[in-house]
C-alpha cells in the first residue's frame, strides 16, 4: 500500500500540481502582458503613464512560467522513474508477502506437528521404561 501511495503521489499527484501551477502562470503572464500593453497604448507619450511596474510584473511572470514548466517536466521524469522502481520493489515485495502469508504459516504448522510427535514419541519412551 505504501509504494502505491509513493506511486500515485509521483505520478499522479506531484504532475496535476505543476500542469495547474504552469496553468495559473501562463494565465498570470497573459495579464501582466495585457496591462503592460494597455500602459503603453496611451496615444501621446507624454500622457503615458510609467510602464516599469509593469515591465517588472511581466519579467516575473514570465521567469515563473518557465519555473512551472520545468518543474512539469521534473515531475514527469520523476513519475517515469518512481513508477519503474516501484514496479522493481513490488515483485520481490509479493515474494515476501507469499512468504508471510503462505509459506511460514504452513512451515509453522509442520513444526508443530513435529513436536506433538515427539513429544508423543517422549512420552513412550518415559512410560515403556
Amino acid at each position: 500500500m505504501i509504494v502505491h501511495r509513493a506511486e500515485s503521489y509521483f505520478s499522479q499527484d506531484r504532475p496535476a500540481y505543476w500542469r495547474r501551477q504552469t496553468q495559473l502562470a501562463e494565465r498570470e503572464l497573459t495579464e501582466a502582458k495585457d496591462n503592460l500593453a494597455q500602459k503603453r497604448s496611451t496615444i501621446r507619450p507624454a500622457d503615458r503613464p510609467p510602464a516599469t511596474e509593469a515591465a517588472k510584473r511581466v519579467k516575473l511572470a514570465e521567469q515563473r512560467a518557465r519555473d512551472c514548466q520545468a518543474k512539469q517536466r521534473e515531475a514527469k521524469a520523476w513519475a517515469i522513474e518512481i513508477s519503474q522502481k516501484c514496479d522493481d520493489l513490488l515483485g520481490p515485495l509479493a515474494d515476501v508477502l507469499e512468504h508471510c502469508e503462505v509459506l511460514l504459516p504452513s512451515a509453522a504448522n509442520e513444526l508443530r506437528t513435529l513436536i506433538e510427535q515427539l513429544r508423543a514419541y517422549a512420552q513412550q519412551g518415559k512410560s515403556g521404561s
